[in-house]
């Protein structure tokens, strides 16, 4: 019999492990962060394809970065594809910067506060040196909104080194050359990106440096950044609106940065590898490179390259400095939403929602629409609601039902008769497929429809009296089984279990 492979077990504090965040959150405007150009990067076929080159050049200091000097010595051709609403002369580097978005500095800035930022009186905008091809400027325009802040984890307080508000970089187009490769990690080739992603305003969130924490607590720092920004309701939702980087070192070791952690819950997994790997080379006399590293879909890092240096940074010189006005800024912070992570307390407190579904909950885009119902139904049990809103619509979606053509009266009428219990919980997946299909039904009429009508208590009671009879030494286990088979969505399982029990002693 083979042995069974035994997972080591890293012991963080012995090993003393640092970690750091970075979390990029894509904002919902209408423009993009320095020109007109629309952001919802949903054109598909490109109407031109720019192709460009790259090369370091020295910063003021005299230096070449060696990140820079390491991307163009892959020597790769850029291939972008340009479109025709979501792309301009700004993105392809042939004209100067338009003025800064408002609306993305506004939330922007409204996410620094949530973090209990320091916020500068001048906002000046850097440009920070990329030769992967990712901008077709070989530069990102980066700008610091808020410093020294704090965020809530338990009892201990998580440092937020900085907010920044920047231009995401262009999309990468995978699989290109059909190696199962991202096309940018091509060398002597081409590489192709799609430029309606470069330019859409986007916040870095970075922690400061967090000690003694285990990878799941790294997990749950990032997800609670996450919410913190979803507070504002004006961010982008969906796969690649929200991506995290992390840095780790083991033993007073250099920093290591993982970049692309694509989902949230790869972060702890990716962690423990490369705490992992770190260590392991440690123990077998090998040093551990000062570099960036990518994630892979299992949670281990490949090499990228060499870690960059400050000499990338330098000023924006086409984007003058945005003095921000006291008065305007006050009145900002009055006008705060309640953080989320307040509200995963409150649901928990107030409303005893299991800990696990409150975070369903506030990371589901039906959060707004719960917190509706709560407010207009508060007898209605918060865990059926919540579970409808984070599971039975899942199931449902599942069987390639359009719950998107479901509308908040749908919702609205359902909890009502559950509140009045003209309904019970078990028939409100058959009444969602139901007002899928018949939109313009009303409760009453898919109720009858689908004969889930409740019973009254003589007709249950008749019902089960009847089975009773009908089944002389059935167990009571499966008396109750056959029972809930007859009258399931037409009666509260409590009052059949109850009759059942009286009934058969």
């Amino acid at each position: 019999m083979a042995e069974t492979e035994k997972k080591e077990k890293i012991d963080y504090r012995k090993a003393r492990m640092k970690a750091g965040v970075e979390i990029h959150q894509q904002l919902n405007t209408e423009h993009k962060l320095f020109c007109e150009c629309s952001s919802v990067m949903q054109e598909k076929e490109p109407i031109i394809t720019v192709i460009r080159r790259q090369h370091p050049v020295a910063s003021e200091l005299g230096s070449v970065d060696a990140a820079a000097q390491y991307e163009y010595l892959r020597n790769r051709t850029f291939h972008y594809q340009v479109f025709k609403d979501e792309t301009c002369l700004v993105e392809m580097d042939c004209e100067p910067p338009h003025a800064l978005n408002r609306e993305a500095l506004q939330i922007a800035l409204e996410i620094a506060m949530l973090l209990n930022c320091e916020i500068p009186a001048e906002i000046n905008v850097m440009r920070k040196t990329i030769t992967d091809g990712s901008n077709t400027g070989a530069f990102q325009r980066t700008m610091v909104i808020g410093t020294d802040g704090w965020m809530k984890y338990g009892s201990k307080r998580i440092p937020i080194k900085q907010v920044c508000l920047e231009e995401d970089s262009a999309a990468i187009v995978r699989d290109e050359n059909g190696n199962g490769k991202d096309s940018a990690e091509t060398e002597n080739g081409k590489a192709t990106y799609r430029l309606n992603r470069l330019g859409v305003p986007l916040v870095e969130i970075t922690t400061g440096i967090l000690e003694r924490f285990a990878p799941e607590q790294l997990q749950e720092i990032a997800f609670m950044i996450g919410i913190t920004c979803r507070s504002t309701e004006k961010v982008k939702h969906g796969i690649g609106s929200i991506r995290q980087d992390m840095n780790v070192s083991v033993r007073n070791g250099p920093r290591v940065e993982i970049k692309g952690v694509q989902e949230l819950g790869m972060l702890a997994k990716v962690v423990e590898k490369e705490a992992a790997r770190q260590l392991g080379l440690l123990k077998a006399g090998k040093k551990v490179e000062h570099e960036t590293r990518g994630a892979n879909l299992d949670g281990s890092t490949r090499f990228m390259r060499p870690m960059p240096g400050a000499a990338r940074m330098y000023p924006e010189t086409d984007v003058p400095p945005v003095v921000l006005d006291g008065k305007w800024l006050k009145e900002l912070e009055k006008k705060l939403p309640e953080p989320w992570t307040d509200k995963l307390e409150r649901f928990k407190r107030k409303l005893k929602l299991p800990s696990d579904l409150a975070v369903q909950v506030v990371g589901s885009d039906y959060l707004n629409l719960f917190e509706r119902v709560m407010k207009k139904h508060p007898k209605v049990n918060a865990t059926v609601v919540a579970a409808v809103f984070t599971s039975t619509l899942k199931d449902i979606a599942r069987k390639k039902i359009d719950v998107k053509k479901l509308d908040e009266k749908h919702f609205f009428a359902i909890f009502a008769g559950l509140e009045r219990k003209k309904i019970v919980k078990e028939a409100i997946p058959d009444l969602l497929v139901n007002f899928v299909n018949a939109p313009d039904e009303t409760i009453a009429e898919s109720l009858k429809k689908l004969n889930l009508t409740m019973l009254r208590p003589k007709e249950l009671k008749a019902a089960i009296a009847q089975l009773v009879a009908d089944s002389p030494g059935m167990a009571r286990d499966k008396l109750y089984g056959i029972a809930m088979g007859r009258v399931r969505g037409r009666a509260d399982p409590q009052d059949v279990l109850k009759l059942v029990k009286r009934m058969k002693k």
